[in-house]
């Protein structure tokens, strides 16, 4: 017997109320799910903020010098670079923003999430004419970071951290299997 044949004995005021509470729960849980999903991205970017500072450690070795500004010569090469001080790593890249915050008039070629030597993480947004090539810095709190990059951001962080301990415990096997050798 079918659902219909069942329920023939239903009021239309008992449908209404029926359908009513439904969309009470719907309602309901649908806050419920923003609320829940609101304290996971909080606390996403409360563990993004501590890997972010646990990772400066890790930058003389694993960092990069990040070009702040060049041009570019007629063949393409680039001269005359100046670079930003300190490394940094570079955790995300994503599609590029039409334009640069700082200067409307300068559209955004590339734009990256790095990390800087002071644990601060930052917007790399570079602008590319026919001659010059620069570039905007400017942090990015971990909640916003995470809205644009996304959890990519986490997984870049723990990584790179355990690429260097795996590297800090093969150094240390080096040099303990040269200290025995060396004392017998």
């Amino acid at each position: 017997m079918s659902w219909a044949a069942e329920s023939w004995w239903m009021t239309t005021d008992e449908i209404d109320r029926g359908f009513v509470a439904l969309e009470e729960q719907i309602s309901a849980n649908r806050d419920a799910i923003v609320e829940a999903t609101d304290a996971v991205q909080k606390d996403e970017a409360l563990l993004l903020a501590r890997m972010a500072v646990t990772a400066t450690v890790i930058l003389p070795a694993a960092g990069l010098e990040v070009m702040a500004r060049g041009k570019v010569d007629g063949s393409g090469e680039m001269y005359d670079q100046h670079y930003y001080p300190g490394k940094m790593l570079v955790l995300a890249r994503t599609e590029p923003m039409p334009f640069r915050p700082d200067n409307p008039e300068k559209a955004v070629t590339d734009q990256f999430c790095v990390l800087t030597a002071d644990g601060t993480l930052a917007e790399l947004m570079y602008s590319t004419d026919t001659v010059l090539v620069d570039s905007l810095l400017a942090p990015i709190a971990p909640e916003d970071a995470l809205g644009v990059y996304g959890p990519e951001l986490l997984f870049m962080l723990y990584r790179g951290l355990r690429q260097y301990l795996e590297g800090q415990e093969a150094l240390l096997d080096a040099l303990r299997t040269t200290l025995e050798y060396l004392h017998g």
